[in-house]
């Protein structure tokens, strides 16, 4: 039974008794019989009393139902073991109000931890804003994106990001722009879309903001990786009966030429340095998949070192906090940190100041960063923009695919490796490890 019924079955008693009772008392002094119209009276009175303490009384408990629940405070609950079949009826149905309410709030809760977590997993950063610039949400990962542990309006990213500040606040729906973002880690490149939305009587503005570096970066990757699949494949299944064919040749018991003999061994030899090269090619392709474990930060560094950097060169290592633990594959990373550390060792040379140093740190974020350093003089800018394209080198030796490789197993740990300072003073290369 619902609340009007309820109520209004206790208080059309009341009505009724008080209608017929005036009635009675208008009959009764039209008939000039004052001693009954004396005795009515009372009983007009009582029930009028009656009838307004029950409005009152409903009232008041609709009043606390409500108060309760503005206060999000579902614990109350009426008695409905009284006597009186009103109160039985009136209170059973704000209970059950008070229930329906309270599994609308649990289902709109429900839904906005649905949407919060679709929200957390986005691959884009996502921000809610009004016109003023406010935030009223961003996910984690446009928290990562700008940097910051908190964003509760866009005026936070003024300082370190002028352009995106811009970009933001300009920005309408169905608008779509680029904007440059500089961090400790680096010029990122981001993409912008919005979209608009009217909640609650305000309109808002929802922006996804994508880092499309990371992003292009894996589909280099990917596509390189491809690429050198199908290369090496080919090449060797080109080189390798040209190979053996060669040998095979020379082994012969019949009489060869001397220019014949030499060609031969020249073919052999070319074909087994071009299946040494290839196979090195293969190595990008052919990185396992990390085995993670926590393992101490700064012992690893010291074996890095010991391996990589001669005796001859200083080296400075600095780790804050000491007892640093990296949750990763000690192998693969250590890969990176030797290849790293070779390369400043060859930029530092024989220079008399020659220095490399080491420092990790916990960011913001509580991201590990370890960024390594030389004063070997800066990259020119046309190497520094390849540096990471697998086969690219300046070396006459060099494979071209040790930071290829570097950069895709920081990738495989969800991680990133960048040239992250090039100037004469110093060069550093940065292992972001989230």
């Amino acid at each position: 039974m619902s609340l009007q019924a309820a109520s209004g079955r206790a208080a059309a008693s009341y009505a009724v008794s008080l209608a017929l009772g005036s009635a009675a008392l208008g009959w009764t002094l039209a008939r000039g019989w004052y001693p009954a119209s004396i005795l009515l009276l009372p009983l007009l009175v009582w029930t009028f009393v009656r009838l307004v303490r029950l409005f009152r009384d409903v009232v008041s408990r609709v009043h606390f139902m409500f108060n309760a629940v503005e206060n999000d405070d579902f614990a109350f609950r009426f008695r409905e073991g009284s006597r009186r079949v009103d109160d039985r009826l009136l209170n059973a149905s704000l209970n059950r109000i008070k229930e329906i309410l309270a599994h609308a709030k649990q289902r709109a809760e429900e839904r906005e931890r649905y949407y919060q977590l679709i929200m957390e997993h986005a691959g884009a950063g996502l921000l809610t804003l009004d016109e003023a610039g406010n935030v009223y949400q961003a996910n984690g990962e446009a928290l990562r994106i700008f940097g910051l542990p908190r964003l509760t309006h866009i005026r936070q990213i003024r300082v370190p990001a002028a352009e995106v500040y811009r970009a933001l606040r300009d920005i309408r729906p169905g608008g779509r722009c680029r904007a440059a973002c500089r961090d400790e880690m680096g010029e990122a490149t981001l993409t912008m879309n919005c979209a608009g939305i009217c909640l609650e009587n305000k309109r808002l503005r929802i922006v996804a903001v994508t880092d499309i570096d990371n992003e292009m970066d894996a589909v280099q990757v990917e596509t390189w990786s491809r690429l050198t699949r199908i290369l090496t494949h080919e090449i060797m299944n080109s080189l390798s009966p040209i190979t053996s064919l060669s040998e095979t040749l020379l082994r012969t018991d019949a009489p060869l030429d001397a220019d014949l003999m030499r060609g031969l061994r020249t073919i052999g030899d070319t074909g087994r340095r071009l299946m040494s090269f290839v196979e090195n090619f293969r190595r990008f392709t052919r990185i396992p998949e990390p085995r993670k474990e926590p393992f101490e930060l700064r012992p690893w560094i010291d074996q890095a070192v010991a391996l990589a950097v001669p005796a001859s060169i200083r080296t400075v290592v600095s780790v804050e906090p000491a007892d640093t633990l990296l949750y990763a594959d000690p192998r693969l990373v250590g890969q990176v940190a030797v290849n790293l550390l070779k390369n400043a060792c060859e930029a530092v040379g024989t220079r008399p100041d020659g220095c490399i140093e080491i420092a990790s740190r916990i960011d913001a974020r509580e991201n590990v960063v370890i960024e390594i350093s030389n004063n070997g003089g800066a990259i020119p800018p046309e190497t520094a923009e390849n540096i990471f394209t697998p086969f690219f080198s300046t070396k006459p030796d060099g494979s071209g695919i040790g930071l290829s490789v570097s950069r895709r197993i920081m990738q495989l740990h969800e991680g990133s490796l960048r040239l992250t300072v090039n100037t004469p003073e110093r060069v550093t290369f940065t292992m972001l490890f989230r």
